[in-house]
């Protein structure tokens, strides 16, 4: 099982100091092709992986900072083995695959070239869009308070258990989600529920609440 996060957060100012500074800490060391540093921050916040800096400006991860530097092979597939996605898109769409194409690094390109372990539920766009539906509906007015850029569904096909976390700003909480056959299993939850939270299927025909919790739950936990 692999467990990651998606942050969509724009405001800065959202942030709590010490964590900020974290997170600001572990950006400038990918800005700065600083390795094995970051490979030690790693090592300590696994989670941190596929998350750009602070305020999402450029949506620049830690993969495509290495793309755009042209960091080695070795440096590339280490990443790659914490669960670094190489779906993940920048803020103006671009792949880490693109980024080291348009920078002449081709000794990546292979390597950075997404590779699906899984299959969404075709139609793939069709399923996403009954996806962030489901979160704006289940959010009510947070993202219209709070700017948050939401998820895309395609890192959950590069490996076979990928489990991701997206923390909602004004709920207090968030949604787990992952890819179970040709469903999307989603469990919103907030720190003020009583119980395990409200469980989710998403399909490319809709997207349903369940009408009661899966027994047992599944063993998700906050990052936060």
């Amino acid at each position: 099982m692999i467990s990651m996060e998606w942050d969509g957060l724009t405001d800065r100012d959202r942030y709590g100091d010490w964590y900020l500074k974290a997170r600001d800490r572990f950006s400038d060391l990918a800005r700065d092709a600083d390795w094995d540093g970051l490979f030690g921050e790693l090592e300590k916040n696994p989670g941190y992986v596929n998350l750009a800096r602070p305020g999402n400006r450029s949506g620049f991860a830690p993969l495509h900072q290495a793309a755009w530097h042209g960091a080695g092979v070795a440096v590339v597939s280490r990443l790659i083995a914490h669960g670094a996605w190489r779906t993940r898109r920048t803020r103006d769409g671009r792949l880490p695959v693109d980024i080291a194409r348009e920078r002449g690094h081709a000794h990546l390109l292979e390597l950075l070239e997404p590779v699906a372990v899984r299959q969404l539920p075709a139609p793939s766009d069709v399923l996403e869009h009954h996806f962030h539906a489901m979160l704006r509906e289940r959010t009510g007015s947070c993202f219209d308070e709070i700017e948050h850029l939401l998820p895309p569904l395609s890192p959950l096909t590069e490996g076979l258990d990928v489990r991701i976390f997206f923390r909602v700003v004004g709920m207090m909480g968030g949604f787990h989600y992952r890819l179970h056959t040709d469903t999307v299993h989603v469990n919103g939850k907030s720190r003020m529920d009583g119980d395990n939270g409200d469980f989710y299927h998403v399909t490319p025909d809709g997207w349903t609440k369940l009408a009661y919790s899966p027994a047992p739950p599944p063993p998700w936990s906050y990052p936060y």
